[in-house]
């Protein structure tokens, strides 16, 4: 009879998860794990590896992968230095809410067993120090039962709300032990997220109070299209109740072409509102203060009632502040976001309920008819500035992401990555963003590097179903981690990648020359050390020298849709990734 190592089990038990891919760099200190998932006879039931250049890289990919399929793909790293690399990729998984399963190796913890030199340095006390501000749970378990324990207890915790990434790191030793008689896997079942329970009781009460009596409800969103699931309910809820939709578009939450999305519009007739809803809004002030005055308590000021409801406060670091400024809000609600909307939506759409009353109804109906005339303006004022742009002797980001979306519209689309936050405003203005799951939203955490990474897991996510990933790459976000072109050419993911090339770190060149303008100095030199005028980069070269198809760059607005229109052509055909850079301002 073959022997069976611990190690062996732990493949049992990505496979009983129902995790069939998994992301790493090769190291010493988890190679028990990877002897046994390339052990031929863990064949049938192994995940398939994707292997990275980098740690970043590889958390990346599984943060993609889940945001595009909801299906998660297992991460392990090399002890503190696979850590140490990884650990920017966690950050962005953290501030993003995403659950990825992150498992490490470490040295031997029995000094008596390491090799020197390097099993020293590679060996660390309580290696989950690295992470443990910005992960939800993390444990360095010893024993064989121990770590079973550990396994099952991570994947829970991630998958319960919020969901967040954890990180387990795995004995060395333990790993290579024999399998222990006594040592088995639990139920797949016993890392089922628990559940909380839906809006109910006085609070709902209360709210259907306030929507049956407000002049001008808002309804913010911003990380509920998670479940791809609430899309749909949430538009019925809206188009029930009449309600002012602001999206903050970390996920698709809400269709962008529906008449009541009033989304970056300045509107305003929001100014006016009275009551304002937040699902599961991270940045609470930042999304009030796009349309009302605030106090510096960050509440409206002209006092509408302000109502959360999600899971934000479920989940906070001691290190890291992206739980953002403090609000005294009148009513926090934590329930389940998809189970209240349906409650709501039950409510508003009773025939013989509340809503029904013909005071409500008329009220509702001049409210969408004022909310669409705003939404219709502001969607054509963006679609002309986008056509004025076209104009410009050098390519710029609105008309770029116009030309970008004419090119590909007829395919059944997925943007994985929209890439720094000017084009990403240009996408949600210009692109029909309406399917659940086509947007992907970006790294959650600022944290160049995310970009490519994220899409090649996007479009492992969807690789063989004829769906079109596109990821709008960022030239300075692409060079922190270029090698993820190896994995995109090594594993033939069809992926388009269109480089927005403006030499520039832009942001960074936007603060020099506001702090050069403000002390009344030369904006002229704010590109220094913030662009990459005097050694510009090659990126369709680069992307040939990694056995990427890359097209030529594009120079000229009229070029790129017919290129654009190439590089898809060359997917659907060879089913392999096309790179295509467009020089642009």
């Amino acid at each position: 009879m073959t022997t069976r190592y611990f190690s062996d089990l732990v493949v049992e038990f990505l496979h009983q998860q129902g995790i069939d891919q998994v992301a790493f760099n090769p190291g010493a200190s988890f190679r028990g794990v990877h002897d046994s998932l390339v052990h031929e006879e863990n064949a049938a039931i192994a995940p398939r590896i994707v292997m990275a250049c980098h740690e970043e890289i590889a958390v990346a990919l599984a943060h993609g992968y889940h945001k595009a399929s909801g299906r998660h793909m297992a991460v392990f790293v090399h002890a503190n230095v696979g850590l140490l690399h990884a650990s920017m990729a966690i950050f962005n998984a953290w501030c993003d809410r995403v659950p990825l399963l992150v498992i490490g190796g470490n040295g031997p913890v029995d000094a008596g067993k390491r090799r020197p030199w390097i099993d020293w340095i590679h060996t660390s006390q309580h290696i989950e120090s690295v992470v443990e501000d910005f992960v939800k749970w993390c444990d360095q378990p010893v024993g064989q039962r121990a770590t079973v324990e550990s396994l099952y207890r991570a994947a829970k915790l991630m998958a319960t709300p919020m969901t967040a990434p954890v990180f387990v790191a795995l004995d060395f030793d333990t790993q290579e032990e024999v399998l222990a008689p006594d040592t088995r896997l639990l139920p797949a079942a016993a890392t089922a997220p628990a559940r909380l329970p839906a809006l109910g009781g006085a609070e709902l009460d209360h709210l259907t109070e306030r929507l049956l009596a407000a002049r001008l409800p808002v309804l913010l969103v911003d990380f509920s299209g998670r479940d791809p699931g609430t899309v749909a309910p949430l538009v019925a809820l809206a188009d029930a109740l009449g309600l002012a939709v602001i999206d903050r578009g970390n996920r698709m939450n809400f269709p962008n072409t529906h008449q009541l999305n009033v989304s970056h519009t300045g509107a305003e007739l929001l100014a006016e509102a009275d009551l304002v809803i937040a699902l599961e809004v991270q940045d609470l002030v930042g999304a009030l203060g796009t349309f009302l005055p605030l106090t510096d308590q960050g509440l409206p000021a002209g006092g509408a009632e302000l109502v959360t409801l999600g899971f934000n406060e479920l989940l906070t670091s001691k290190w890291a502040a992206d739980y953002q400024q403090f609000v005294p809000v009148d009513l926090a609600v934590a329930a389940d976001t998809a189970d209240s909307i349906a409650v709501l939506r039950e409510c508003a759409e009773d025939p013989d309920g509340p809503f029904a009353a013909a005071e409500f109804t008329e009220r509702r109906e001049r409210r969408v008819k004022a909310l669409a005339a705003v939404h219709t303006e502001a969607r054509a004022d963006w679609a002309r500035q986008a056509e004025e742009a076209k104009g410009a002797e050098r390519i710029q980001v609105a008309a770029a992401v116009a030309e970008i979306h004419r090119a590909v519209r007829d395919e059944e689309w997925i943007l994985a990555n929209t890439g720094s936050l000017t084009i990403d405003g240009w996408v949600k203005r210009l692109w029909p963003v309406e399917r659940p799951g086509s947007y992907l939203g970006l790294n959650g955490g600022g944290g160049l590097g995310y970009g490519l990474g994220a899409s090649v897991g996007a479009a492992l996510a969807h690789q063989g179903d004829g769906t079109l990933c596109v990821d709008l790459q960022a030239d300075g976000d692409l060079l922190y981690t270029p090698s993820a072109l190896w994995t995109l050419a090594a594993y033939q993911v069809p992926l388009l990648v269109v480089v927005m090339n403006n030499r520039l770190y832009l942001n960074s060149t936007q603060h020099a020359e506001r702090i050069a303008g403000n002390r009344e100095r030369d904006t002229g030199r704010a590109h220094i050390a913030t662009s990459f005028y005097d050694q510009p980069v090659d990126f369709t070269a680069l992307a040939r020298s990694f056995g990427v198809d890359a097209l030529p760059r594009v120079e000229r607005i009229e070029e790129l849709v017919p290129t654009v229109q190439e590089a898809v052509a060359r997917i659907k055909e060879h089913g392999k990734p096309v790179l295509v850079e467009v020089l642009m301002d």
